[in-house]
């Protein structure tokens, strides 16, 4: 069987990777899901005439985006009234919203909440994300629903629930989490890996701590949790254990370079020093930080001794380009130092977010290269300015940012062409979820 192959040409060729380059009218050659070459249009369509073309007349070409903490099943939270009065505090925050909306979830609605941010990935040239799911009230095959939009959408994803026994079910949690990693040992699949989720050490106790931690080494895989986000996950792990957060999940094994700790606004040095020391990935979440009022996270400190910070949205949207910003503008704001972001936010988006996902799933994403994972977008961005290697983070953050995705391939496939999805019926997913959210507000 002759393998298809797919040149993107005619465009500007942004590869990132170790050395970033922009080769000007150039090409990408994919052969099944890898990138099998790159260079000059002209040379590459020469050397291979049989090759479908798409013209990407002057487009940015580059590889697609990620997004290194998402909550896919935070979607039908988008406009509900929250009765009562509002949250005064981050506590209150997860007690009157998030808690009750993941404590209503069905199968059906897990399914079609997912879809919704899913497209939008697509849509905003995101192909890769780490998800963290959260449905205490439809815990066992939820990540079924959850692998099953991923596939049917295209882009990479890799799933866990984060288990948690504020409900007391974490050991329910926990048998979702070993058997969704038990099913993709035996049928692995080429778009979706596992981690084992918790959600914050303040709602999970040792014993459901422990043998998460025994899960995640017996499955080769990474704890993903969220971490010291508010003051009050500090509080508590010290008012009933003794320990600040970071402390109490290295003493009981959970930290490494396949494990995340999302958030970490206020872990203090030692905790940065036990972060650094056990090679653990931090993902950055400002958006979602500012939304909630928990903070602002010191992670150019973080990065200044060598820790991995990747970008997140906290599910508060799949446009990576627009967080990146966000990251870039809050840090300079925080510190009252023009002189400060500029290269810290890009490279949180564009250089550690592919190097965690390559600790976490193995894949090699982000960046246009020989035998690299053939995900790659186009971006409706004609320069104004002359564009090159020395001055690409002055676009990105300026002009880039803002410009439109035309068209998304992940894994080989063409998920959007000229901006219009393929193979999926927004309308009528939009329509459905619409109804199942109206259903779901009903029963809060």
């Amino acid at each position: 069987m002759v393998t298809e192959t797919i040149l993107v040409g005619n465009g500007t060729l942004i590869t990132l990777g170790e050395k970033n380059r922009v080769i000007k009218n150039g090409a990408v050659l994919i052969e099944g899901n890898i990138i099998k070459d790159l260079g000059k249009t002209d040379e590459l369509k020469s050397k291979n005439p049989g090759s479908e073309f798409i013209d990407a007349s002057g487009k940015a070409v580059m590889p697609g985006l990620i997004c290194a903490h998402h909550h896919l099943y935070s979607t039908f939270a988008r406009g509900m009234a929250i009765p009562g009065e509002p949250a005064k505090n981050f506590v209150e925050i997860l007690e009157k919203l998030w808690w009750k909306l993941d404590n209503a979830l069905t199968k059906e609605d897990i399914y079609y909440s997912s879809l919704i941010p899913l497209i939008e990935c697509v849509r905003n040239g995101t192909t890769t994300i780490i998800d963290h799911h959260e449905s205490q009230s439809y815990q066992k095959g939820s990540l079924d629903e959850i692998a099953r939009a991923v596939e049917e959408v295209g882009i990479r994803a890799s799933l866990c629930l984060g288990t948690s026994d504020r409900y007391e079910r974490g050991k329910e949690g926990l048998e979702e989490n070993e058997r969704f990693l038990s099913l993709l040992s035996s049928r692995p699949s080429q778009l979706v890996k596992g981690m084992v989720g918790l959600h914050a050490t303040f709602t999970v106790n040792d014993n459901t701590l422990d043998k998460s931690v025994w899960l995640a080494k017996k499955s080769g895989v990474g704890i993903h949790v969220h971490c010291a986000e508010d003051r009050a996950d500090e509080g508590e792990n010290l008012k009933k254990y003794n320990m600040r957060v970071v402390e109490r999940l290295n003493s009981h094994g959970a930290l490494g370079e396949k494990s995340i700790a999302v958030h970490c606004v206020h872990v203090n040095e030692k905790e940065i020093n036990i972060l650094k020391a056990t090679g653990t990935n931090v993902v950055h979440n400002p958006e979602s930080n500012m939304n909630n009022a928990v903070g602002c996270a010191d992670v150019l400190g973080m990065m200044g001794k060598g820790i991995e910070v990747g970008l997140g949205t906290d599910g508060m949207s799949s446009d990576m380009l627009s967080q990146m910003r966000c990251a870039y503008l809050i840090h300079r704001h925080e510190k009252k130092d023009p002189q400060v972001a500029f290269l810290e936010a890009p490279t949180m988006l564009l250089n550690n977010n592919p190097k965690i996902v390559k600790r976490v799933t193995g894949w090699r994403v982000g960046e246009i290269a020989k035998g690299a994972l053939a995900d790659i977008i186009l971006i409706d961005y004609l320069p104004p300015t002359s564009l090159n290697e020395n001055n690409f983070l002055g676009h990105l953050i300026f002009g880039l940012v803002d410009a439109t995705v035309d068209t998304t391939i992940c894994d080989g496939k063409i998920l959007m062409r000229d901006k219009k999805l393929v193979g999926l019926d927004e309308k009528f997913i939009a329509q459905k979820a619409s109804q199942l959210a109206s259903e779901l507000w009903k029963r809060l």
